[in-house]
């Protein structure tokens, strides 16, 4: 079973987990036993290959609610929630300009201030791409959210699973922490049981289309009614005691 793939170089993010820097005390030396130690998640870094801020991005980025990318399933509010769990966000994109030359476009951008500092430069770069730092990570977020870098990446498969089933498929997105190294595709092969199947329906005239998942029982979602439009997920609803007669888990012929 394969997620939906765009073709090699064409979207890639890397979302690095930042931790603080704190010195190994020496009881915790090489003879130390159980589980490796995990520093505080202070913030991250996500780095893409995309088109980078360039004129239209950024009137859309300072643009509340904007509607620049409802077409693929954007809301235009995304960046208001960064502000609610961290202190600021620092911006550095290398993009192309309207002559057709790469520049660099950096600025931070805060609850207090909004885009600030923007600067705009030739860039050093061979080729576009963003790098997004989020820092400042807020106390009652950083203790609510998952520690290690293989929750985060299942957390965030099941957060973009719609993406990795529907037809344009996803990017390749890689979760880094220090040496560790886990690609989303890699948690697709884990989770999905088989393929999706496209099952179309009328309901008063009116045309739809059931995507049907079956996922693993080790998968990091409960069973789900997603209801999709405009290329995105709008709302998901567990079915968890709403259907007559499914009381458990389900076994497939081979056991599974």
């Amino acid at each position: 079973v394969a997620a939906a793939k765009l073709p090699d170089g064409y979207g890639e993010i890397i979302v690095e987990i930042e931790r603080a820097q704190q010195g190994i005390l020496q009881l915790e030396g090489p003879g130390r036993r159980g589980a490796p130690r995990q520093e505080t998640i202070v913030g991250f870094r996500v780095r893409d290959n995309g088109y980078g801020f360039d004129d239209a991005n950024l009137r859309s980025f300072e643009t509340l609610d904007s509607d620049f990318k409802a077409s693929e399933g954007c809301r235009g509010v995304g960046r208001l929630l960064w502000l609610k769990a961290f202190d600021s966000v620092d911006i550095c994109s290398d993009f192309t300009d309207p002559d057709g030359k790469l520049q660099q476009r950096s600025f931070t951008f805060t609850a207090a201030k909004g885009v600030d500092g923007l600067a705009v430069s030739p860039s050093s770069s061979s080729a576009r791409g963003t790098e997004v730092r989020l820092s400042g990570f807020k106390k009652e977020y950083r203790e609510r959210a998952p520690k290690t870098a293989k929750t985060i990446a299942n957390d965030l498969f099941a957060h973009c699973l719609w993406y990795f089933v529907r037809d344009g498929g996803a990017p390749k997105i890689k979760i880094t922490d220090y040496d560790e190294t886990i690609l989303l595709d890699d948690v697709y092969e884990e989770c999905m049981h088989s393929s999706a199947q496209r099952q179309p329906l009328t309901i008063k005239g009116q045309q739809f289309e059931l995507t049907h998942l079956k996922l693993k029982a080790s998968a990091p979602k409960d069973p789900f009614i997603a209801w999709c439009a405009a290329g995105r997920v709008v709302k998901e609803e567990g079915i968890i005691g709403k259907v007559a007669g499914l009381h458990g888990r389900i076994e497939d012929d081979e056991g599974d």
